[in-house]
């Protein structure tokens, strides 16, 4: 006889094995210059959410930083494989964007998900977008 299954109690067990969430909030949402459904297929939209932080203009995209402030940045979660984790690393690494686990609001879940965080030595002067959506913030620079 075989070993039972084991069960995983956390929101993790909703997840296959070699599968993690990630919450992006800039140019990789859809309507975004790089939007994961074009740039990454076999990712699944789970559904748009958003964090505690502060959003910040990098010039052609945003950059976030987790904080206390209140604010809330929007985004979207959705549902990558190992691989495609690591071909993200590879994009945002470069650009100093370190990758760390945080909370997600999700409706009225909450979940753990990869995101994307920039170097404020690298980048010490940044404009900060109020409203938190970098989709909507991106519609008004380019109209302006």
């Amino acid at each position: 006889m075989g070993a039972p299954p084991i069960v995983l109690k956390t929101e993790r067990a909703i997840l296959k094995m070699n599968k993690q969430l990630v919450f992006v909030y800039g140019t990789l949402r859809r309507g975004g210059v790089r939007a994961m459904p074009e740039l990454f297929p076999r990712a699944t939209f789970v559904g748009s959410g958003s964090v505690r932080g502060s959003l910040y203009d990098m010039g052609e995209y945003p950059g976030l930083q987790l904080d206390d402030s209140g604010s809330m940045v929007t985004g979207e979660v959705y549902e990558i494989d190992d691989e495609t984790l690591g071909r993200l690393d590879e994009i945002e690494a470069p650009a100093h964007y370190r990758r760390t686990e945080t909370e997600v609001s999700l409706g009225s879940y909450r979940v753990t998900c990869w995101v994307y965080l920039f170097d404020p030595d690298f980048y010490p002067e940044v404009e900060l977008i109020a409203s938190g959506d970098w989709i909507e913030y991106a519609g008004t620079k380019e109209s302006g």
